[in-house]
Formats: C-alpha cells, structure tokens, sequence
C-alpha cells in the first residue's frame, strides 16, 4: 500500500523526526554525532554536519550524488547515482557497521557472499514450467519510508533518521551507493516470505536476484489460476510492479528459457546462449593479448554457470573436461 500512503507517511514520519528533534534539551547533542565524531574528523567535515542533515531533511551542503547513464541489456539506460568520496566513506562504514549480522530471506540470493547467478539459475534447472518476472525500477522503488521503517527497528529514532537520510536518494534506494544492494534485501525480508509461502503453496520453487524473480513448478500442467494476480497483489502492498512488457513470462522446459543471462537446458542443465558463445568464438580467433585475457574471463564465467553448485563445491581435479565448448 506504499504507492498510496507514501505522502502522507513521509509527511507525518518528517513531523516526527522533527519533533524528536525539538523535543531535545538546548544545546544537547543527538546520540548519533559523538559516534560518527571520528569519521566526520577524518573527512574534514564539521561536527555538526550530520546534525544539519536530519535538521534540513537533505545531505547538502556537505554531501550529494552525481548522475550518469549507463546503456541496459535490453537497450533501454539505466540511471546511476554516485555518491561524493564523502558519502560514499560514510556508506561503506554503514555497510561495515550494520550489515554484517543481517540475513536476508534464503530464496534473496544476490549480494551474497558465497552466491552468485548460479545460485538462482540453478534453483530452477529440471522444471517442467517455469515463470520469469522482472520488477520494475527496483532499487528506486524500494521506498525510502520502508527504509526508515527497517532502521527504526534497529537503532533510535534520530539515528534511523540519519542513516536513511545517508541511505536513500529522492525517495528511493540509489543504484550506485554501495548500501542498497545489501537494504534492497534486508528490507524486502517480508516481501520475500511472502512470495515464498505464496510459492510453496501452489506447489512451486521461488528465488530472487535483485529485480529478477523466479518459480518453478517440478511438473506440467501449468501455472495455477490466480497465482499471477497474487503475486503482482504482494508486490504492490510493497511497492513494485511489473516491467510492462517482460514483467511475466511463462516457459515449458522444452522453450529452454534464459534466465540471468544463462539458458536452462531441456535435459535439466545449463548453458551460455549463443550470443556469448559467438564472442568467445570471435576472441579465440584474435591473436591480441587483451582478448585472449578477456576469452580467460569467459571461459571462468562460463565453467561457473554451467557446473552445478554441488559440483562447485568439490575442488575438480584439472584435466581435458574443463574445456568448455563454444
């Protein structure tokens, strides 16, 4: 329900954040600024500038992001937010501070150590019937009420406010802070319960990397009526939404469909498709040293995908099998 109280919950948690503030004794310090005293020293910031960020409501003066554009996949430009070096320290001192006892839902399997692609892709291998769906502008979707939401049940109330101040960016999560990977799956804990349970109920597997989701059923007959609408329903009470035109595709094992960039076979493995195929072709075929560095990366990209996280796990002796056609 985000999209439609969103206003009128970033209106009243302002009010709030604000009265905390005033609520405090003159000239008393909020709990947060003898904690961060070291750092703010170290980045020749004033005492007071995180202070100044709650009290305004905004990171400037002191901090800010720089926006550019980098071209997707599917031909369409993602926008990129990036940090200041200042902000970008303070992030990363987050990230060291906050995230490392926290544990996302298991079928979250991006941003993990240990995790990878892999772990998504071969979640689904073997299916009879497989569903595909992409979220829709995840990371900026990713409200930054619900941000706030997940501090405040983590630190006090001026120091929740602060850190999703230095956290978020109008409004949402940015994609290029080093932070929201790690939130985009700490706060959609319950959303991934939610798609989990709604899963196991209709008889089907889910797993999600980043905005990709994925269900599969072990055997045919399709998928169950109204697991769609159910679906999109428990995306929209947090926020999302489907991509328009790739937001839901269904597949029967025999479409061997891609998903994260990797094909799910019709005999239950996985393999590159042809595009990636053709460039690692064109590279083994050049006598340039930068190519052959980059077919290297390749071929350790491609025995990642198509070896299955067990076989991973044992440390294969080295011989003519590692070969991996192309």
């Amino acid at each position: 329900m985000w999209s439609i109280f969103a206003t009128l919950l970033q209106t009243l948690r302002g009010a709030s954040a604000q009265h905390s503030f005033n609520a405090r004794p003159a000239g008393a310090a909020p709990a947060f600024e003898a904690e961060w005293a070291w750092l703010l020293t170290k980045l020749k910031l004033p005492p007071n500038a995180l202070r100044e960020v709650v009290e305004r409501g905004s990171l400037e003066p002191h901090f800010r992001y720089h926006y550019f554009h980098r071209p997707k996949k599917d031909g369409g430009r993602r926008e990129i937010s990036e940090p200041d070096p200042r902000l970008k320290r303070l992030q990363h001192e987050i990230v060291t501070r906050y995230f490392t006892t926290e544990q996302p839902h298991p079928a979250a399997v991006a941003y993990q150590k240990g995790k990878s692609t892999c772990d998504h892709i071969w979640a689904h291998t073997g299916a009879a019937v497989i569903v595909i769906a992409d979220v829709r502008d995840f990371f900026p979707n990713t409200r930054a009420e619900r941000v706030e939401d997940w501090w405040r049940e983590r630190v006090d109330a001026d120091t929740a406010r602060l850190l999703a101040l230095l956290t978020t960016d109008r409004g949402g999560l940015p994609q290029g802070a080093s932070t929201s990977p790690g939130l985009s799956n700490f706060v959609n804990r319950e959303l991934d319960t939610r798609l989990a349970q709604r899963a196991a109920v209709a008889g089907a597997r889910y797993t999600r990397y980043c905005d990709d989701l994925a269900f599969s059923w072990p055997f045919g007959g399709g998928v169950p009526s109204g697991f769609e609408p159910g679906v999109r329903a428990t995306l929209h009470e947090y926020g999302y939404s489907l991509h328009p035109s790739k937001g839901w595709k269904i597949y029967d094992r025999r479409d061997e469909p891609e998903i994260t960039g990797a094909i799910l076979t019709r005999s239950g493995g996985v393999r590159l498709p042809e595009r990636i195929r053709r460039v690692m072709r064109e590279l083994a075929r050049s006598a340039d040293p930068h190519d052959t560095q980059r077919l290297e990366g390749y071929k350790g990209y491609a025995k990642m995908v198509t070896r299955s996280p067990k076989r991973r796990k044992k440390k294969p002796k080295p011989d003519a099998s590692d070969d991996i056609p192309f």
